[in-house]
């Protein structure tokens, strides 16, 4: 089972990041740390970031 590369955490301080499963450290997108963010500005931030990432190979791609 694949996790997803990104998900939005709480912090204890009632603001969101977008965490990058894949470096392990908080997303960024322009240069800026996607971190202390309201909840809508972090599910803003993830629908841009799912958008834009790279799709990868499904399995029939794989077996041609």
């Amino acid at each position: 089972m694949q996790q997803d590369r990104y998900e939005l955490v709480l912090d204890p301080t009632d603001h969101w990041t977008v965490w990058d499963n894949m470096t392990g450290v908080p997303a960024v997108f322009a240069e800026q740390i996607l971190a202390g963010l309201t909840e809508s500005e972090a599910e803003a931030a993830l629908r841009v970031l799912v958008a834009i990432e790279p799709s990868h190979p499904t399995a029939t791609e794989d077996a041609a």
